[in-house]
């Protein structure tokens, strides 16, 4: 056992901007173990039946099935996703321990238009989940990345997301948290090419003392470059959401497009939402457009749906799964849209 050191560790603290809003007293306190990567037998998750997938399953980190039907190649911690891939992909990051410091790194190596669905679940309890994801986009090569967590919910997630995104290539980012008992997601997004676009959709729904940060540092440095950062905040209980979201546009980058947006509902008197668009700008030519809007569920709509004879449990769930909704009806593979709504 061991405890965190907080200086080898790229978790938040207090001198960190972005995270002036996260308490991280919780995890930094407590001592982890080394992943020993032990097997895995039983999971809580069914992924055998998912047919029409590359299957890509990681249980402690290591390799515990693959079931390739395309032309990918693993190496290490890169996925390489050739032209000749033709059916979606499916990673499954399973953990199984307990009080266990769990820490990979991941890179796709994108040549062909693809969907990507990654999934992250765990069946214990206060674990660190240390992860970096970064992709590599071709040209002119449009990418769908769904990515989702429902670990337990005393479990910590610290992920960062680097995508390079290459000449009129677009990566459509899909986000949904779930789970975790302090889940921090950091993104850090330079459009270093012309024609480039980041899209980004998040959906945090979460209860209890959960706390869930979605925190996106966007830099235009190309021309006609565009990033949209949208998210969807269903808040119960004590549960505590942060949208904290800047994007800097510098003089090369005319004729660029930034949008940011939080739509949070409130369920309970003690959930919080920081939400803290921000945008940098160095040029005129561009459309640019950031905001933030909390509120509880509308209760015209409620009585509405009441009066066409459903309780006021049943219109509520009605207005949520819409919200939801909202965000599911955008992803393209329908196969993908059920799993979530499984999960």
């Amino acid at each position: 056992m061991r405890n965190l050191d907080i200086k080898n560790f790229p978790l938040a603290n207090k001198k960190t901007e972005e995270f002036r809003k996260c308490n991280v007293k919780n995890i930094t306190e407590l001592q982890y173990k080394e992943n020993n990567f032990k097997d895995v037998t039983n999971f809580d998750f069914d992924f055998s039946n998912l047919d029409g997938f590359n299957k890509i399953v990681f249980a402690n980190e290591k390799i515990k099935e693959q079931k390739i039907i395309d032309n990918i190649i693993l190496k290490e911690n890169r996925i390489i996703i050739n032209k000749e891939c033709k059916n979606p992909i499916l990673v499954l990051n399973y953990y199984d321990d307990e009080n266990t410091i769990f820490e990979k790194e991941l890179t796709y190596i994108v040549e062909t238009n693809i969907s990507i669905f990654e999934i992250f679940i765990s069946n214990n309890k206060k674990n660190l989940i240390n992860q970096k994801r970064e992709f590599s986009i071709n040209n002119s090569i449009d990418v769908e990345y769904i990515y989702l967590q429902k670990l337990s919910f005393e479990d910590f997630l610290n992920i960062k997301f680097r995508p390079i995104i290459h000449e009129n290539a677009k990566l459509k980012f899909f986000s949904f948290n779930f789970g975790a008992s302090n889940a921090y997601n950091q993104f850090n997004v330079n459009l270093e090419y012309a024609n480039s676009t980041f899209n980004m959709e998040a959906l945090t729904n979460i209860s209890k003392k959960q706390e869930i940060a979605n925190i996106v540092n966007t830099i235009h440095n190309a021309k006609n470059s565009s990033s949209t950062v949208k998210a969807n905040h269903i808040l119960d209980e004590n549960s505590h959401g942060i949208f904290e979201v800047k994007a800097r546009v510098n003089h090369e980058a005319n004729n660029s497009a930034v949008i940011q947006n939080s739509k949070t509902t409130l369920l309970s008197d003690d959930a919080i939402i920081n939400a803290n668009p921000r945008l940098e700008i160095f040029i005129d030519e561009l459309t640019a457009s950031h905001g933030a809007t909390t509120g509880s569920l509308d209760e015209d709509i409620l009585y509405y749906l009441q009066s066409r004879g459903l309780s006021k449990k049943q219109a509520s769930i009605m207005m949520l799964e819409a919200i939801e909704n909202t965000i599911l009806d955008k992803i393209s593979n329908e196969q993908i849209k059920n799993i979530i709504k499984e999960i």
